[in-house]
Parts: structure tokens; sequence; C-alpha cells
């Protein structure tokens, strides 16, 4: 979006459409970069490609490093999906967006019972279950309170959907050290104490208040001071 401010050398305002194309074009290229940390270490770069990791859990494929080795041809497929993908929206882009447009502009007094139905009907379908759908009811409710009280939901779906793949990880790895410290194995891999590193950094720089990173703000403060 910013980018595309200094191409044109005009602000953007609401509605501008060469703003909504730099804004859609950014939203779809950055599935790559994000995936990139997902295949190659395991990391999802976003909540999307954090569901895609667990369905890749699901069937036995195991990401990391030695994914080239122990997977040859697996990476330049996912990105080969990603280009025809790329295709795919595009043309059903040009093909559905007449549709699209009479269906979003539906009430919502219609529009949310039919959403709600899938909802129910997919995790029904799951296991057959109706502990699902009552889960998934929860889970919805749980949602909407987050919204109400302006706490962030993708954090919650993230810890939902690796949690799974976190406590098999660190058995793995406590099995791994043999009655080693920690530390001791942290020290002795740079890779990994970097990475701890930069994890406590950005928890520790998301408890910081906000009048405490903007300088703006320090710098206004002490003016009306």
């Amino acid at each position: 979006y910013g980018v595309g401010e200094q191409i044109t050398k005009k602000k953007f305002s609401d509605g501008d459409e060469e703003g909504v194309v730099c804004s859609e074009v950014a939203n779809n290229a950055n599935i790559g970069g994000a995936m990139l940390p997902s295949l190659v270490l395991g990391i999802p770069g976003s909540a999307p490609t954090a569901a895609f990791l667990a369905a890749l859990s699901l069937h036995g494929i195991v990401v990391g490093p030695m994914i080239a080795h122990e997977q040859p041809g697996f990476l330049g497929f996912i990105y080969g999906c990603l280009i025809v993908a790329n295709i795919g929206m595009y043309v059903c882009a040009f093909a559905l967006i007449k549709p699209s447009v009479k269906v979003f502009s539906l009430p919502r007094e219609v529009l949310l019972p039919i959403v709600l139905l899938f909802c129910v009907v997919g995790a029904f379908a799951e296991k057959m279950a109706m502990f699902d759908v009552y889960l998934m009811m929860g889970f919805g409710v749980l949602g909407f309170i987050m919204r109400k009280t302006g706490f962030p939901v993708a954090p919650m779906v993230l810890g939902v959907i690796l949690a799974n793949m976190f406590d098999n990880n660190l058995r793995r790895g406590a099995l791994l050290l043999e009655g080693e410290s920690v530390v001791d194995v942290l020290m002795g891999r740079p890779i990994a104490m970097i990475l701890v590193v930069v994890v406590a950094a950005t928890f520790i720089h998301g408890l910081i208040p906000r009048k405490f990173k903007d300088p703006k703000d320090l710098v206004g403060k002490i003016d009306t001071e």
C-alpha cells in the first residue's frame, strides 16, 4: 500500500481503486513469504499456514530443514500449486465478481444463519459427534467475547492448532536431552539460541506499553510539559 502511494505519488483515499488493488496484491503476495518459514523451519508465518502445518502433520509429513531430503519435490509441488491457485483465482475473480457482490449485499439476518448452518454441519461431519458441535459453539461465543473486549482472536487460533505439535516436539526434545541442561544445549547451538532470544524479545516487546514504543508520543509528552 505504501509502495503504491510512492509510485503513484498520491495519497489514497477511502474507496480508491488503486489503493484496493495495492492492498489485495500485498494480501496475496504474503502467502509465499509465510510459507517459507513454515516449510523450512516449521514455524508458521500466519494463521492459515499454521492450519496448513496441522494438515501436513495429519498426513505424516514432517516439515523442517530436512524436508528437501526427506520429501524431494514437495517444496516445488507446493509452490507450483500456489502459482496454479493464483491463476485460478484470477479466472474465478472475473467469473464470480458479480454473483459475489449480490451474495455480500445480503442482510446479516439472512447470511449469518447460512454460515452457522455450514459451521454446524462441518463440525458434526468430522466425527459424527454432537460434542464437536457444542465445542464449536463454545469457541464461537468465546471468540465473540474476545472481539467485544478487544482481545485478538488469531493467537488463540494459533495456540489451538499448534498445541499438539508443540507438546509432541517438547516431549521429543526432552527425550533427546538425555539428562542434559536446556541451557547447556542451547549454548551449544547458536541458531537455537538466536531463535529463543528473538522469541523472548518479541514477547517482551508486546508487554511494553505503547507510550514507551512510539518516539512521537514521547516527544509530544515532553512538548506539553
